[in-house]
């Protein structure tokens, strides 16, 4: 009788985890690139020597499907100088807390 009861405890802890994981969890890490600021893309942008930055689109729900790697958390658009004078459009991908930027063009 004892294990009937400890039984049934552990269903209702596994369904308070799963629920836990499905309306904090997974929301949090799919959305958490909107934590992320656009002076993150704009600093990476003039460190390599790009000017005239204008950042035109932040997405940051499944960037890893959108031409960032999957642990970047926002993915910026930007119309900016590049170093050799031409107006071209960029992209910054980004991580949310301790992962860089990485530039990326078409």
């Amino acid at each position: 009788m004892g294990n009937q009861k400890g039984s049934a405890g552990s269903g209702g802890v596994h369904l308070i985890f799963l629920l836990f994981f499905i309306f904090v969890v997974f929301p949090f890490a799919s959305c958490r690139g909107a934590l992320v600021d656009k002076d993150v893309a704009i600093r990476a942008l003039e460190k390599q020597g790009y000017s005239n930055i204008e950042i035109i689109n932040h997405q940051y729900f499944w960037v890893g499907w959108k031409g960032c790697d999957s642990k970047d958390a926002a993915k910026f658009t930007a119309h900016v100088t590049n170093p050799a004078g031409k107006q071209v459009e960029v992209f910054v991908c980004t991580g949310w807390i301790l992962k860089g930027a990485t530039i990326r063009t078409d």
